[in-house]
This record gives C-alpha cells, sequence and structure tokens, in this order.
C-alpha cells in the first residue's frame, strides 16, 4: 500500500470514529490518571531492571522493574504488564502530582531463556521493555568501575537526600562499568553518611555499559557524604550532597557560576551523535554557589532534539552539580543551552554525525517516525530483517500507522544506487493500478551531480478495468542542499524530485503530468520529508506533505 493512499485512508475511518464517540467525563473517584513515560518507538523510558530472571526459578521481590509515569491527577493506581514466558510484573500504591517513579515487582516463573517483551499499562497508556532471562546459573561477570580508584566516571544521581528522611525508589546512583566477560553482577556502596546503594543483573556484552544502583537506608549526617562503590576488582567514588534536618521542605537559593554569560569550567560528559538515544552517560557537569541550602530542580531549553535536567540537594558554599540529557540529536553541530536559572549562564554540547553514510539508511533495527500534513507523531518505520525478491537482497521496512502496522517494504543499494521492490504504483500518491505487480523502482542515486535525470521508469498495469501505463521521471534536483523539518535544519541532503505520467486510452490521458513529487534524504538519516503535488488533471485531489519527527539510525 502506497504511504500517502494508507494515510488517507486512516484519516478517513479517523473521522468515523471520532463523530461516533461521546463526551467524555472524569469522575473523582481517587483513581490516579497520567502517561507512561516512553519514546517515540513506544518503549518504556527511562526504566531500570535489577535482579536476575533465570529459568524454572520463583521470582520475588529482588527482581524488578522501575518505569516512571507522569501523573495529571493523583491518586491510587494498579500498574501491572501482560504475562509472558511465565511471568509478569505489577505494583498497587497512590501517586502525587508530576513525575513519579513506579517499582514494578516480579511474580511467576520463567519457562524458558531468552529475551521477552512486555507490555506496561497504565489506564489507557503503555509502554514496552524487555527482560532476559539466563538458563542455567550464569557465572560472575568480569569487569572493572569506571574511573577506580578515583572518582566514578560518568556518575549522576537522582533524588533527594534529607537527614532523618528514608531513601526511595527515586533515589538512584547510576555508574558506568567496563566489561570484559559477561555474566552476572552484584555492586554494592556504602556512604559516610549511613545510606547504601545496591543493584544486582546480568550482563549480556562486553564494553562500556551503564548501572543504575538503588539507595537504600536512611541518612545520617548533613553536608558532603562520601559514597564508595565496589566490586570484587575495583572501587571508585561519588559525593552526593545530604539536607539538614526538615531541609527538603525549602528551595535553595544559589547561582549558577558563570552567570549571565558561559558557565564557568563546565564539563559535558558522553559523546552525541544525530539519531542515536542519549544515555545517562550524556550529562553536564555545572559550577554552582549556593547561599541558602535546600533542594534544587532545574532544566534547560530543547534545542536540536535534546534537553538537559536534574535535581538534588545544596548545602552552603560552592560545590558541582549534574544535568542529564533527554532526547535524540537531530543534527550534527554545536547547540547551546540555558538552564531555567534567572540570569543563567550557557554552556555548548557538539552533536558529532552519524557514523552511517547512506542517504538511506538500511541498518537493522533502525527506526524512523512521521507526521503527516501537519498531524502528531503517526507514521513509523522500522527495518527489521533481510528478504530474498527476483535474485536480489532486500532489507525489510514496517510501516505503520496510529501504532497499526499496514505494509511492509522492500530496500536494497547497489554501489550508488537504491532501488526499492514494491508495486508497480507506489510512487503515485494518488493513482492506483488494479492489479498488484512487484518490479525494482530506482528512486535515489548518490554521487550524482545536480540535475541528473534517470531513465524513465515505466510500467504497466490496468486502472477502472483499462489498460494503463505509468512512468516515472526520478532527478536529482539539487545533489547536495539543507532543509529545515519540524524546526530541525538537516544538511548534506539529496533533493529529488520525481514526475509521475499517466497513461490510459480510456480517459483520453497520453504521458499526461499528472502529480510532481519532491523527495528529502539526509545524509546518515534517510528519508526527511516528501511533498505530494497533484496537477490539475487529478480534480479534487489536494497536495499532502510527510515530515520527520524522530528517528534512531543504528
Amino acid at each position: 500500500m502506497k504511504i500517502f493512499y494508507a494515510f488517507t485512508l486512516v484519516f478517513t475511518i479517523s473521522a468515523i470514529i471520532f463523530s461516533c464517540q461521546k463526551e467524555l467525563k472524569f469522575e473523582s473517584n481517587g483513581v490516579s490518571s497520567g502517561t507512561l513515560k516512553k519514546d517515540a518507538g513506544g518503549s518504556c523510558l527511562p526504566v531500570t531492571v535489577t535482579g536476575i530472571f533465570s529459568k524454572d526459578s520463583v521470582l520475588s521481590n529482588q527482581q524488578y522493574v522501575d518505569v516512571q509515569v507522569n501523573v495529571n491527577y493523583p491518586g491510587t493506581f494498579d500498574i501491572r504488564t501482560d504475562t509472558v514466558n511465565g511471568f509478569w510484573f505489577n505494583k498497587a500504591g497512590s501517586v502525587t502530582l508530576g513525575t513519579n517513579t513506579i517499582r514494578l515487582y516480579a511474580s511467576g516463573t520463567p519457562t524458558a531463556a531468552g529475551t521477552s517483551t512486555f507490555t506496561v499499562t497504565y489506564g489507557s497508556s503503555t509502554c514496552t521493555f524487555d527482560i532476559t532471562v539466563v538458563g542455567p546459573p550464569p557465572s560472575p561477570a568480569v569487569f572493572t568501575l569506571g574511573g577506580a580508584p578515583n572518582s566514578c566516571t560518568g556518575a549522576s544521581v537522582n533524588g533527594t537526600y534529607t537527614v532523618g528522611t528514608p531513601l526511595t525508589p527515586g533515589n538512584t546512583l547510576t555508574i558506568q562499568v567496563l566489561v570484559t566477560s559477561p555474566g552476572a553482577y552484584a555492586i554494592a556502596a556504602a556512604s559516610t553518611s549511613g545510606f547504601l546503594f545496591s543493584g544486582t543483573g546480568l550482563f549480556t556484552g562486553t564494553g562500556l555499559q551503564n548501572v543504575t544502583l538503588t539507595g537504600t537506608g536512611t541518612p545520617l549526617t548533613a553536608g558532603n557524604a562520601t559514597v564508595t562503590v565496589t566490586n570484587l576488582s575495583s572501587t571508585c567514588t561519588f559525593d552526593i550532597t545530604v539536607l539538614p534536618a526538615g531541609g527538603s521542605g525549602g528551595a535553595a537559593t544559589f547561582t549558577l557560576d558563570g552567570t549571565p554569560n558561559t558557565c564557568t569550567s563546565y564539563l559535558i560528559g558522553g559523546t552525541y551523535t544525530a539519531g542515536s538515544v542519549t544515555s545517562v552517560a550524556n550529562t553536564v557537569k555545572l559550577n554552582v554557589t549556593a547561599t541558602v541550602a535546600g533542594t534544587y530542580t532545574i532544566s534547560t531549553n530543547t534545542v536540536n532534539g535534546i534537553s538537559f535536567s536534574g535535581s538534588g540537594s545544596l548545602v552552603v558554599g560552592t560545590q558541582q552539580i549534574t544535568l542529564t540529557a533527554t532526547g535524540t540529536p537531530a543534527a550534527a553541530g554545536t547547540f547551546t543551552y540555558q538552564p531555567n536559572v534567572p540570569g543563567s549562564c550557557t554552556f555548548d554540547v557538539t552533536t558529532v554525525p552519524p557514523p552511517n553514510g547512506d542517504y538511506f539508511p538500511l541498518t537493522n533495527n533502525s527506526w524512523w517516525s512521521y507526521d503527516v500534513t501537519g498531524g502528531t507523531d503517526t507514521a513509523y518505520s522500522v527495518i527489521y530483517g533481510t528478504n530474498t525478491y527476483n535474485s536480489n537482497t532486500y532489507s525489510e521496512m514496517e510501516d505503520s500507522y496510529a501504532g497499526a502496522p499496514y505494509d511492509t517494504t522492500h530496500y536494497r543499494k547497489a554501489t550508488n544506487d537504491y532501488w526499492q521492490w514494491s508495486p508497480t504504483d507506489y510512487y503515485s500518491g494518488y493513482i492506483a493500478f488494479d492489479n498488484v505487480e512487484y518490479k525494482d523502482i530506482n528512486f535515489l542515486r548518490e554521487n550524482a551531480a545536480t540535475n541528473t535525470a534517470f531513465t524513465p521508469q515505466t510500467f504497466t498495469g490496468t486502472f477502472q478495468g483499462n489498460p494503463a501505463s505509468m512512468e516515472y521521471d526520478f532527478k536529482v534536483a539539487n545533489a547536495n542542499t539543507s532543509i529545515t523539518v519540524n524546526s530541525v535544519n538537516y544538511t548534506s541532503v539529496i533533493y529529488m524530485s520525481v514526475t509521475v505520467k499517466f497513461t490510459c486510452a480510456a480517459f483520453g490521458l497520453s504521458n499526461a503530468v499528472v502529480e510532481n513529487d519532491d523527495y528529502y534524504y539526509a545524509k546518515g538519516i534517510g528519508l526527511v520529508k516528501v511533498v505530494y503535488t497533484p496537477t490539475a488533471i487529478l480534480t479534487g485531489a489536494t497536495s499532502a506533505e510527510v515530515n520527520l519527527r524522530n528517528y534512531h539510525v543504528f
């Protein structure tokens, strides 16, 4: 099914559905409402998995998952997942207005080893996460703590720490580790103020990874508490500010060092790559001077698809805070961010281009989401494997709209040309043949000069029972341009124009131009924009646009 026809059909159906809906009313029954936090692909974000899940082992409160919800009506909740592979997760309780961390405890017994995907439900909101179930008891992992034996590298802390106030699941410490041999891990951390952090789990691969430890206990003394993180072979440290008793009730008074100019000696953590989702390793450390102890919550403006935020406690004096990035950088370049503190200083973050240099990436698991003719983030495409057609191997792409799959498309690259195995009427947004016949269509060419025209590609079929043909005239309208889509500027863009010509003697048409369409492909990213423009021959047809919203290229 063609992209524009698919969307038009869904819009029509949606209009009918909405016209039949009755007015919704919310009753004050004490039940909370809100949404689960998730990314554009529907994965819970953030999500923290704790514990080892073993085949045939009964699960307990030692295995759990932390997710976050944005609550717009406080009250009770009962959040649970579906049952997959013999086990599930759930938690009931109450939440307050705003962002809440919910700990879902595991129940049941895994019946098979492998990766299981769970769907969490909170009211009408859902998101997904993966759990890896191991077979026999795993061997211990071999790893070292980042920064050992000095300060923990890339460490970040969440939550407020106050003398006399017990820690909650929202009090976490995230650290980096370098894994040299996969397996089970157990990491502990003790503070000089009496509270602890710990975490267990399974490393399934090697390399630099992030681990989130959950806090327990009650802080005993105010000031800077040094946390010592240990495993069997290494140790690193991290400082956390603890407020005096009762200090959590008031906001700190502070200034960011360097205000109102560039932040003084700020430190950027992690690598920022266009098209790659940020993680807890993507941080900025800022120097602050507090005159009144208390709590703080800071966020920045959103630029190039990402923002920074953090919360915690400050004591009187000069200290350092960490803000963590969220979102996906849209384009390469250097971008300026400003925290929402009166008269704040600014800091710069440099985003590097994605490693994939293709104009239509075909790497497995890469995904893109789009809006259609000014709508919301409704169309979604993902590469999920390969298949063979007409003796050629193609990457398979599943296309969905409003959460429902509607088509599978097939792509390959040969030298500088990109080909699509598709219905022969695919590149007409308005005319469909009666019969569905698949052919190879050459739709994009890189390293070609501006105004390079392809050999016309003509395909035959029937239209309303009459013999017909469709001709596509592809041309590289601009081999290297830029375009702004949804407030993001994309560079290194190939602009392809497509003239669609239609022949059908029954309608008196012979090679008549029925539409002039424009496609924009960004290097390392893929399709960022489509503009469908019908000619006067298509009476009543209107132009349409498809615009990139989010993506992740692997």
